[in-house]
């Protein structure tokens, strides 16, 4: 302690030297016992990177090892250092990066290439290793399987934004531009036997970029094979309207369609839109919006399947609902662990007759509510006594009965197609008797019969989920679903302080969040670690204290002071 006079009064400060040796020296040694830099270390090190070794070239300048890059990337995420710049800030600053990096300090442009070249080589295989120790420590049972999904913003201009209605409505409006110039030049140049592709004698169907190319190509060459010798005025001036129709197309037509044919394809057929920054995102509504105007920006839908509370599974998609993201996500699942849940749990966003026939072809255990299903257990639906839900099915005869004791019988089917390709059969069911009816009009707005459109299959796979969750298990199951799988979410967005992508492109968004997934579960598996080993020692010394007591049973009146004391 070093006494210093300020001002007539003397003041004392602890010691304070800048250049002194310190002791110990090692980064190791001041890295406390139970520090989560620690436990990320020893995860780590359990992980075989093989496949990843096998990208290195013995040649050249020696690379970092890639288990260090692995830690402080790893590390990075749980301390919500989420940009290449801040994690190589951090292994010159801070001790734990400092030693999680072994005194190495790899630039960001290292980090940033590791990350986006290296871990999609990766990802899977370490996010597997670390469930599996997950469950070696009992923490994981792929029992009960929980998916919800989330929309997180990409890292794009939300100005930039293609939509495929306008893409398409400009398409058309160039193609019937094409079409009219070339009939024009047919017209003008009567005499040549260069006509334009069109595909049927009564309709004009779209031509592409490289017919045009071609017919013009052709129409040049003839045209320089003119020469102006015995040729009139009036065909020398129609020649150079073919010219200038040739300019046209070759510097505003064609590129114009080749870049409305890009676009339609980048969106594929699922797909509204996409951002000119990130193709790959597409314009969604988000719910953290600020400006409160339903503003659509890019982003991607996540998938994320939790099973007590860890993350076991994700998976990133283009569409702005989760009614086809579950079976690639279970799919993933699959190839991730070589096996599926027994039972599992969603919200009515999944229930569909695509995911239940999967279900049910896999097996696994139907939790996933379908739309209606909370409204269905209110008096006030059941009052609708007009609503085709509420009528009697006779299975057998195969036809409704209406409040009014008239018979819907079965008369045609309908099959349609949805977007996705998936086709669903439905049965048109028609009253007879609708004229002579006095609550038609309470029945139905048509003027004609009444129709009942009825998918008889999803029908069935309803009756077998309204039963599941209307069971003991299925109130469990829809209690854990919302705390387990909407927590994830909650944690991620606001005590993570993730809800923006740092990278772009499907591919890499994906990296992005399996690092997030591996930092989340090793915090959440922290924790655990350090509750268990509390309760370790509490059970310790309560068994302690109940030895004591019958070995002397005078001091048993100290139980309060000994339990205040321990806990």
């Amino acid at each position: 302690m070093k006494n210093i006079d300020f001002g007539g009064i003397e003041m004392s400060f602890k010691p304070y030297e800048q250049n002194q040796l310190q002791i110990p020296m090692a980064w190791e040694m001041i890295i406390e016992k139970e520090h989560i830099a620690r436990v990320l270390n020893d995860v780590v090190e359990q992980m075989n990177l093989d496949k990843i070794l096998e990208t290195y070239s013995p040649l050249g300048q020696s690379s970092f090892n890639p288990k260090m890059m692995l830690k402080i990337l790893m590390y990075g995420y749980i301390k919500k250092r989420y940009s290449s710049r801040l994690i190589s800030e951090a292994v010159s600053s801070d001790i734990y990066f400092i030693w999680l990096a072994g005194g190495n300090k790899p630039t960001r442009n290292v980090i940033n290439d590791f990350r986006k070249d290296k871990m999609k080589l990766i990802i899977e295989d370490v996010f597997t290793e670390l469930l599996i120790i997950l469950e070696q420590k009992g923490y994981i049972d792929m029992k009960d399987y929980f998916v919800d999904g989330s929309k997180f913003e990409a890292n794009a201009n939300k100005y930039t934004f293609v939509w495929k209605k306008a893409v398409e409505k400009h398409r058309a409006r160039l193609q019937d531009k094409v079409h009219g110039l070339m009939e024009e030049i047919d017209k003008i140049n009567e005499r040549e036997d260069i006509k334009y592709p069109e595909k049927s004698e009564n309709t004009k169907e779209d031509i592409t970029p490289e017919e045009i190319e071609d017919f013009a190509r052709r129409l040049s060459e003839k045209l320089n094979g003119k020469t102006d010798e015995n040729r009139t005025k009036e065909e020398k001036q129609e020649d150079r309207k073919i010219k200038k129709a040739l300019k046209l197309i070759n510097t505003d037509y064609v590129p114009r369609l080749k870049k409305y044919n890009r676009d339609l394809e980048i969106m594929g057929v699922n797909r509204n839109s996409y951002s000119k920054t990130d193709t790959d995102s597409t314009f969604m509504r988000m719910k953290e919006d600020h400006m409160r105007n339903g503003q659509l920006k890019p982003g991607y839908n996540v998938q994320v399947g939790t099973n007590n509370e860890f993350i076991v599974n994700w998976s990133i998609h283009q569409d702005r609902n989760d009614y086809e993201t579950l079976i690639p996500h279970l799919e993933r699942l699959e190839r991730f662990t070589g096996r599926l849940p027994d039972n599992l749990g969603a919200d009515s966003g999944y229930g569909n007759e695509k995911n239940y026939k999967y279900l049910r072809l896999k097996k696994i255990g139907n939790y996933v509510k379908y739309s209606y299903f909370h409204l269905e257990q209110k008096s006030s639906f059941k009052k609708q006594k007009y609503n085709w839900q509420n009528m009697h099915y006779d299975e057998i005869n195969d036809e409704f009965t209406c409040p009014e004791g008239n018979k819907l019988k079965y008369i045609f089917t309908r099959h349609d197609k949805m977007p996705t390709g998936f086709v669903q059969e439905l049965r048109i069911y028609e009253c007879t008797n609708c004229s002579k009816c006095s609550c038609k009009e309470e029945c139905t707005k048509s003027k004609y019969n009444r129709r009942i459109n009825f998918n008889k299959n999803l029908w069935i796979h309803k009756n077998h989920v309204r039963k599941n969750l209307l069971s003991e298990k299925g109130l469990q199951m829809r209690a854990n679903r919302a705390e387990y799988s909407e927590r994830v979410f909650g944690q991620i967005k606001w005590n993570m302080d993730f809800k923006r992508f740092m990278l772009r492109g499907l591919e890499k968004v994906d990296i992005e969040w399996g690092l997030l997934s591996l930092a989340f579960n090793i915090k959440k598996m922290y924790k655990k670690d350090i509750l268990k080993t509390k309760e370790i020692g509490k059970q310790m010394a309560i068994s302690a204290i109940k030895f004591i007591e019958t070995k002397i049973p005078a001091i048993s009146h100290w139980n309060f002071y000994f339990s205040g004391f321990l806990f």
